[in-house]
């Protein structure tokens, strides 16, 4: 059997292989997945940029400053908030964090240290690239907030990273993960519509999949 008939035979087996590709129920799975690839990865478009953009920014943090801005401001403890913390009322602590957070429009609080021998009583807001620390001292009836904020290169590694970010943005890193997912597999069953690149592609596929395990094994440094 001369190589061309060797030839034609490998290409008649690919065809046959490949040929539920030509089915109704593919054309219909095809044609889903393109329309989940287009609209998927446009919606994406603007968070696929910002990851990729700060997972740059995160693995080279040494080429800016985080430095940002810091505050302080001191305003007066209310009367009957001081009254009532001085008569151990019960509701005293709650109605003073309610009134903290109104002042500074946060909610979750990280932690409260009451400190009953020097009269002081600290609150910690967390938030990305920086925090709010509002401490209450009791015998000059005073409020202290202190602010201090990173800079923007900072502030958007912490949202990378989903740090101090609220359960709003967890939940929009959780979703765009799986869009994202979606984006890549619909892409993979386009591929497999394609017959001139579709071996190709498969193959490109493989080396890349198979080529971050090796760099790992082979370059990242690890326990042996």
């Amino acid at each position: 059997m001369n190589k061309n008939a060797i030839k034609e035979n490998r290409k008649k087996a690919e065809r046959n292989y490949w040929h539920w590709t030509k089915s109704s129920f593919a054309k219909r799975l095809f044609s889903l997945c393109r329309w989940l690839h287009i609209y998927v990865s446009t919606a994406l478009f603007s968070l696929l940029i910002f990851f990729c953009f700060t997972g740059i920014t995160l693995n080279h943090a040494a080429w800016f400053s985080s430095e940002g801005e810091q505050q302080l401001k001191i305003v007066p403890l209310p009367p009957s908030l001081l009254s009532s913390l001085n008569n151990n009322d019960e509701l005293a602590l709650f109605s003073l964090q309610k009134h903290i957070e109104d002042l500074i429009g946060l909610e979750q609080v990280r932690s409260i240290d009451v400190d009953v021998d020097v009269g002081e009583i600290s609150f910690d807001y967390p938030i990305p690239a920086g925090y709010v620390f509002v401490t209450v001292y009791l015998d000059s009836s005073e409020i202290e907030i202190e602010q201090k904020s990173g800079s923007v290169i900072a502030l958007l590694n912490d949202l990378h990273k989903g740090r101090h970010s609220g359960k709003f943005w967890s939940w929009l890193i959780d979703i765009s993960a799986g869009l994202i997912l979606i984006f890549s597999l619909t892409g993979l069953v386009i591929l497999l519509q394609n017959n001139k690149r579709r071996i190709k592609g498969i193959i490109y596929l493989l080396l890349g999949s198979v080529a971050p395990w090796f760099a790992y094994l082979l370059m990242v440094p690890r326990i042996s």
